[in-house]
Parts: C-alpha cells; sequence; structure tokens
C-alpha cells in the first residue's frame, strides 16, 4: 500500500470529539509497515506488519519499544491487514488483503497468544475462506476485520463491483464497503455478505482515498472504524436478535493524510493509532489519544 501515498501531505492529526491528549512515539524501522494492533493487556500491544514482511508478531509498550517478537512457524506473509482477539485468548491475523485484486482465496491465521507470548515460535490454525461472488463480480480488497460472537467480520475497502481496472484507481474504488462473515474456526470456509451492515457502511459514498476503511476494533461495546480521514465510533448492543449501533464518542477527524493502518481501543477513554512509515513523512508511529 505504499504506493498510494506519494500524494499525501504532512504528518497526522486530529481535530473532533474531545482529545484530553495525543501523544506521538515512534517505532522502530521494523514496523515501517505496522498493519494492526490489538491489545494483550493495559500496558502491551501487539503488532504486525503488512505483506512481503517476515511472519512475526511484535509485543510493544505503549511508547512502540519492542519487548518481544515471535514468529508463526512456516507461516508466510502475503499480505496481513489487521488483528482481532476472541474472548478465549485467540489471536487472529487477517491475510486478507487484494490491492490489485489478483488473489482469490484468503486466509485467517488463529493462534493462542499467550503462547506466542512465551515463545519464539508459536504454532497456529489456519482458515481459508474465499468470497460468495457473482461471476461478475471482482474479488473485494478488504483491510479491517473484527471478531465478534464466535464469527469474524470483514470490512471491505472497495466495492467489489466495479470492473477491475476502475477498482485500481484509488479515487473511484470506493462506493459501498461491504461487509461479510466467516466463522471463527474451520477451514475452507465461504464468506457470505452480513444480513445487517455496520451504519458506517450507510455514511460512505463515493468520497475518494479518505474514506477507504483501514482498520476496524471492538472493545467493551465500543466500534471504531479507521479510515485515512476520520475515526468513527459506535456503542454496539443487542436488541431483539438484532445489533444495534448508535454514537458513542462521535468522529475524530483528521486534518491531513497520512497512511494509518491500525487502530485499538485500550478501553473507554484511550485508543492508539497506527501509522505506516513514509519516504516524505517519515514515521512509523503511534499515537496514544486520550480522550476527555
Amino acid at each position: 500500500m505504499r504506493e498510494l501515498f506519494f500524494i499525501s501531505f504532512l504528518l497526522l492529526s486530529f481535530v473532533g470529539f474531545g482529545q484530553k491528549s495525543t501523544r506521538k512515539f515512534k517505532l522502530s524501522k521494523e514496523l515501517y509497515e505496522i498493519s494492526g494492533l490489538e491489545k494483550f493487556n493495559d500496558s502491551i500491544l501487539i503488532a504486525i506488519n503488512d505483506g512481503g514482511n517476515h511472519p512475526l508478531i511484535f509485543f510493544i509498550d505503549l511508547r512502540g519499544k519492542i519487548l518481544k517478537k515471535t514468529v508463526l512457524k512456516d507461516a508466510v506473509n502475503r499480505d496481513w491487514e489487521d488483528l482481532s482477539m476472541d474472548d478465549k485468548r485467540n489471536l487472529y491475523i487477517a491475510d486478507v488483503g487484494n490491492n490489485l485484486g489478483s488473489y482469490k482465496e484468503f486466509y485467517v491465521l488463529k493462534l493462542n497468544v499467550d503462547k506466542a507470548f512465551i515463545s519464539d515460535t508459536v504454532d497456529f490454525e489456519q482458515l481459508r475462506f474465499k468470497y460468495n461472488l457473482d461471476p461478475n463480480e471482482i474479488t473485494p480488497d478488504c483491510e479491517a476485520v473484527y471478531w465478534f460472537e464466535d464469527s469474524l467480520h470483514l470490512i471491505t475497502k472497495n466495492n467489489k463491483k466495479l470492473p477491475r481496472k476502475a477498482a485500481r484507481n484509488i479515487n473511484s474504488s470506493l462506493r459501498f464497503p461491504e461487509h461479510y462473515v466467516i466463522s471463527d474456526s474451520g477451514d475452507k470456509q465461504t464468506a457470505f455478505k452480513a444480513k445487517q451492515n455496520t451504519p458506517y457502511m450507510h455514511k460512505v459514498r463515493n468520497r475518494g482515498i479518505k474514506d477507504l476503511v483501514t482498520a476496524i476494533d471492538l472493545k467493551d461495546g465500543v466500534f471504531s472504524v479507521l479510515t485515512y480521514g476520520q475515526l468513527r465510533t459506535f456503542a454496539i448492543r443487542k436488541s431483539d436478535q438484532e445489533v444495534v449501533f448508535s454514537e458513542a464518542w462521535g468522529n475524530l477527524k483528521f486534518k491531513r493524510l497520512s497512511q494509518k493502518e491500525a487502530v485499538v481501543i485500550l478501553d473507554k477513554k484511550k485508543i492508539v493509532i497506527a501509522s505506516e512509515g513514509h519516504p516524505l513523512l517519515g514515521g512509523p508511529c503511534i499515537y496514544v489519544i486520550e480522550l476527555k
């Protein structure tokens, strides 16, 4: 995804719902292409790099210092894009990127995060899947995944119904993100479109690069959607067997574009956003944002 941002301007800055403080910390060059964040505990985060890098998970502190690295045994980082964790401490690494539209089969790697923290290598379960598509539809590009009630939810970055040539044009590749679901266990699955979309899907339409969905997190009833231009947050609850979304913290808007690829909610007053490195903009870095 580095090629998308030679037109970017300046580093990340924030406006929108009230921040008590925003602290920026540089990351090691080992995390130059950071693409996913997850919470390990209150003081340690888990991070991964984008495709083409070594199959490593990094444990870092809240200042970005690398505390430990663990190798996924016999894994390949084709296009790792996001992280999520379930209520049993299973970590999910979503190998779901498809920027050029050339992949047809995708992977989620499932592992025990506590075993990974105490070991140099860790085994994993592989969840392969294909999208349920009509013959004339292109395969989606996805960078955002979250776990909810025994399922993994995938939010696409582009409109898969556009012709392949148009889908490569970042300024026309988004009309509505789409929402697919797979089980959190089992190989050779089919990703079917969700019966109920997240509210974000109805608020974004053909607005270009700033609204491309790059990461999602769900913690303690708060649902966050990260794009290059903003962070939208919603409260989530179940009502009559449906998932209901309502505005939570509101919107956190970014004054300038940069390659923001990961978000994690630490608690209801603190979130962390990560930005990849860029030859003009610097980085990589993380932003620890404390809310009022």
